[in-house]
């Protein structure tokens, strides 16, 4: 058996999967799924920050006996 007949045998056999792939994904759905992906990211980003900002104020309510927004 000769070194690059596997890699041809394993083209030819993969060939069909990524021709009925690419024909079956649009960039719109990549572009969707991407957005997707960032509004759920930006979703959680913010509430972080927000748990942090919250934690912050109760911890100063608490050491000084202020509410400082």
């Amino acid at each position: 058996m000769e070194g690059g007949k596997p890699m041809e045998t394993m083209a030819q056999t993969l060939e069909p999967l990524i021709t009925a792939l690419t024909g079956s994904i649009t960039p719109g759905q990549i572009v969707a799924v991407l957005a997707a992906i960032v509004g759920v990211g930006m979703t959680f980003v913010l509430m972080w920050f927000g748990a942090r900002k919250l934690k912050s104020i109760f911890t100063s309510a608490v050491m000084r006996g202020k509410i400082k927004i």
